[in-house]
């Protein structure tokens, strides 16, 4: 199961830099790995031709459609901690607007790191189709 949000400035105005960015949710989420993305995978390109007209139509009404060039951060919780993991996506073509956020496995405890990062920054994350 997973939990998606968008984390922004209730203002809406800019986070800050990819830099910028980066150092807030590293140290609101200790650990999260960074990887930068120039452009899709020829890999992703291959499988979409294979999927199914069905397959496709669900990704494009509820799949989440990257654009290039991007950022992806990796945040693992240990098990014994409880388990669980966030996905983060931003783009890197400019300032960052926005930042999504999925989460996944038991996201119970996730609120107090995602509150932390709102009292260190003034960024909130929301969630809902009109995030």
């Amino acid at each position: 199961m997973s939990l998606r949000g968008v984390i922004r400035k209730s203002d809406r105005t800019v986070l800050g830099s990819v830099a910028d960015v980066q150092l807030q949710l590293s140290r609101a989420f200790s650990g999260v790995r960074f990887v930068y993305l120039a452009e899709e995978s020829s890999v992703a390109i291959e499988a979409r031709k294979h999927m199914s007209l069905a397959l496709r139509l669900w990704l494009m009404l509820f799949g989440v459609d990257g654009r290039y060039p991007c950022c992806n951060g990796y945040w693992e919780r240990a098990e014994n901690l409880g388990g669980g993991a966030i996905q983060f996506y931003f783009e890197t073509d400019g300032p960052v607007r926005y930042v999504s956020a999925t989460a996944y496995g038991r996201t119970q405890g996730f609120d107090a790191l995602f509150d932390e990062l709102e009292k260190s920054t003034g960024w909130k994350i929301n969630y809902g189709f009109f995030s």
